[in-house]
């Protein structure tokens, strides 16, 4: 194995050809072609218990299957450990010649290498040790050694394997939890609730730190709806059948031994409305769960520390009850209870209109923060139902990610400094001190981990700038070291050629709103552009998806693809448009859920108000204004070209929800948290559904769909083109249906198409 060391520059041949061949002149089959341009981002980093080694994969040629790599903390160095091909092949034998076999090859090479790819990665408490699944059996690979050990050779495949102990594995199989030991062999079954015929599934199955009690959900899917979704592409259509909607949940608790004979259920406070767990997690004293739940229809959020949970003397105390008239922000999911202390637990909320840090002492824990004299309470008499409850965070801005340190600070990252980064802090809540972390030049800063023990914990997380992919850094973290620390690099996966292309700075600024709030926005303007210029400039505007993601941010993200697309809109001439609407990720609790009821009301008039200010400020042509987005973004297109002809000339939707109570169906947390439920809310629907729109239709509209899309199901479109139809609206609308792709587009082909055409709409009908 030969180690290498992230100085040296990872050139790819075929990269520097294509870059070559073009000389910065993009076009879209180069921005969407596999190898990337941009090379191929490390993934499911695992670091080590002991914060020495982090495991990641990556492949240096940028091709799909990733390789297995391990790199040392200490200095960056990094090794790959293990190939694909290293392992026993399970190649599906491939059919006899068929003369009539001359259509779609369904497991071309593309197929191929995505199959049978090592699965997640786990470390032995010890740090010496990995687990994997590959091809469904288990595996385990010791440090130093050159091949792994199978320890599984069963017809139903293994999944989800993780380290108990030194010596034991968890797994699941067939729906239950099993417990491996690698020294007898002895199998343990753990959980038998599984029943995949009565739609009975077993999951977050959460053992404690010794690997004594496990704590699992139960979930009760019988009510849901199948979701069909047609494959066309075989000799005959298949239908795979995905369950969605509402079920039913419940918290059981038992030991990983198997010496019990049935396993305790957890009886929390009975819920109200439709209701979920989002966590739960083993305290301290690991005899304790710290359980995150949310009812009143995903309103409702209550913390419930479980005292001795299956034990004799288990006692329930609610640490939290929030309730937002909204809906619970995904961030405030973000519990932890504290490493030393049983009776102390860090959790987030947007009580004061930003997610920030609280802490809950129940009530024998010291009022000073300091370690409670009950380290191990056997009893529930200790404990009363008062909790003290300290905010530790304040200000207009939200947490990202928090995690305690051994020594029992906080380390958390924020948008303190900025909404288009992320930086890392140390909180000491004893003290009150809180000093910025020294984690490199300013950047966006994302996947962060932190080590559990070991000489000293490490930090690792991902970097990133609007032009630069992100690498994996490591810093370590200790009392008093702040000012030595330096972050090191783990990987470098960006191509050389790629870091000298000279791309189009963003320009960063803010849109007043029509109520008077500033609307994140990023635009991209052409070579030698003149703001008072008399020929006015075409205009693109990119609408992010997912409603509450962020995308005018210092960082690269999923939206890597439409970047370069925006790059080579400015090489035409075009000015580019992309704003944070109302909904967005990165700015507080108003802005998240200001389109509470109205999906398509605010969110609406922000891309209408930053059109106005475009327009006044920016030299583009009203007359000439195109939009293009996928998913949400393609919602938002819809919405654009309906409701305000006047103000769009042509909207391409990717992927798009044109009928919200179609994605109830497929996804009613989402729906539900932003809309209710369309028989309580017909009028939201209604107002918020682009096919209610439908009959005003005037300018070009372009609709591009996967037929495999499980997420946004085919089925919006479908009915969207079969409404224009019937309403005589050939003239203004054409379609593209992708047969192969899922709500996530991966064929490099599809890909290209899909832009190739956006590209020409655009130049047909922005020019």
């Amino acid at each position: 194995m030969k180690t290498i060391r992230p100085s040296v520059a990872v050139i790819l041949s075929l990269i520097v050809f294509v870059f070559a061949a073009y000389s910065q002149v993009l076009d879209v089959r180069t921005i969407m072609a596999e190898p990337s341009i941009a090379g191929l981002r490390a993934e499911g980093e695992k670091i080590s218990p002991d914060g020495q080694y982090v495991a990641f994969f990556w492949n240096a040629e940028g091709r799909i299957p990733r390789e297995l790599y391990i790199a040392k903390t200490a200095d960056g160095s990094f090794t790959k450990v293990l190939s694909p091909v290293d392992l026993p092949s399970n190649e599906k034998p491939r059919r006899d010649e068929n003369k009539l076999d001359y259509g779609v090859e369904l497991r071309d090479e593309f197929a191929r290498s995505r199959e049978n790819q090592i699965g997640n990665v786990e470390w032995a408490p010890d740090s010496r040790r990995l687990v994997f699944t590959y091809s469904g059996d288990i595996y385990v690979l010791s440090i130093g050694e050159p091949k792994p050990k199978r320890l599984t050779a069963t017809q139903a495949p293994e999944f989800g394997a993780r380290f108990l102990d030194n010596e034991r594995i968890l797994f699941m199989q067939g729906g239950n939890a099993f417990v491996l030991n690698t020294m007898t062999a002895e199998i343990i079954q753990i959980t038998s609730e599984a029943n995949q015929q009565n739609f009975i599934s077993v999951g977050s199955v959460t053992p404690n730190k010794s690997g004594t009690l496990i704590a699992y959900i139960v979930t009760d899917s019988s009510k849901q709806r199948p979701l069909l979704v047609p494959n066309y592409l075989g000799e005959f259509v298949v239908a795979n059948n995905t369950r969605r909607g509402w079920a039913e949940q419940r918290l059981f608790v038992t030991t990983a031994d198997g010496s019990r004979n049935a396993p305790a259920e957890i009886k929390l406070p009975k819920p109200e409305g439709v209701s979920s767990f989002r966590s739960i997690k083993w305290t301290a004293n690991d005899k304790s769960l710290v359980v995150d739940a949310l009812d009143r229809d995903t309103k409702r959020r209550r913390l419930f520390y479980v005292a001795n949970a299956g034990g004799k003397f288990e006692k329930i105390i609610t640490l939290d009850d929030d309730t937002d008239p909204k809906w619970q922000a995904s961030l405030s999911a973000i519990v932890e209870p504290h490493p030393a202390d049983p009776l102390v637990v860090l959790f987030c909320s947007e009580k004061d209109g930003y997610n920030h840090i609280y802490l809950a002492r129940l009530s024998d824990s010291p009022a000073d923060g300091s370690p409670s004299k009950s380290l191990n309470p056997d009893a529930s008499s200790i404990l009363s139902d008062t909790v003290a409850v300290t905010q530790l965070t304040k200000g207009n801005w939200q947490v990202e990610w928090a995690k305690w340190t051994a020594e029992g600070k906080i380390i958390f990252s924020s948008t303190e400094k900025t909404p288009a980064e992320r930086e890392f802090y140390l909180f000491d809540p004893i003290s009150g001190n809180r000093t910025l972390y020294p984690t490199g030049e300013a950047a966006f800063k994302e996947s962060a981990q932190i080590s559990e023990s070991g000489n000293r914990q490490v930090l690792i997380f991902e970097a990133s700038k609007w032009d630069t992919p992100p690498d994996i850094f490591a810093v370590a973290v200790c009392n008093g070291c702040e000012r030595s620390m330096r972050p090191i690099r783990l990987t470098n996966t960006v191509p050389e050629a790629f870091r000298q292309m000279k791309w189009t700075a963003p320009k960063f600024l803010n849109i007043p709103s029509r109520d008077d709030k500033s609307i994140p926005a990023k635009i991209y303007l052409p070579q030698n552009f003149d703001p008072k210029s008399k020929l006015k400039y075409p205009m693109a505007i990119f609408v992010h998806g997912a409603g509450y993601l962020q995308n005018v941010i210092n960082g690269w993200n999923n939206y890597y693809r439409e970047f370069m697309f925006n790059q080579l809109l400015t090489q035409k001439g075009y000015v580019v448009l992309d704003i944070d609407y109302r909904g967005s990720a990165g700015y507080g609790r108003n802005w998240r859920t200001d389109v509470y009821d109205f999906l398509g009301g605010k969110d609406f008039d922000d891309h209408i108000d930053s059109i106005d200010f475009m327009i006044k400020n920016y030299a583009v042509d009203q007359k000439r204004i195109g939009v293009y987005g996928g998913s949400y973004g393609g919602f938002m297109a819809g919405m654009l070209v309906l409701r305000a002809p006047e103000r769009i000339a042509a909207a391409a939707a990717l992927r798009p929800v044109f009928d919200w109570k179609n994605y109830f169906a497929a996804n009613p947390f989402y729906t539900a948290q932003r809309l209710g439920s369309p028989d309580k809310n017909p009028e939201a629907y209604r107002r918020s559904s682009p096919i209610a729109y439908a009959d005003r239709l005037e300018r070009p509209f372009l609709i591009l769909h996967g037929m495999t899309d499980d997420n946004v199901h085919f089925q919006d479109s479908v009915q969207m083109v079969e409404k224009l139809i019937r309403l005589g609206k050939t003239q203004y609308f054409d379609v593209m249906f992708y047969p192969s792709e899922n709500h996530g587009f991966v064929r490099p082909e599809s890909w290209a198409d899909e832009y190739e055409r956006i590209l020409a709409f655009f130049e047909r009908h922005l020019k």
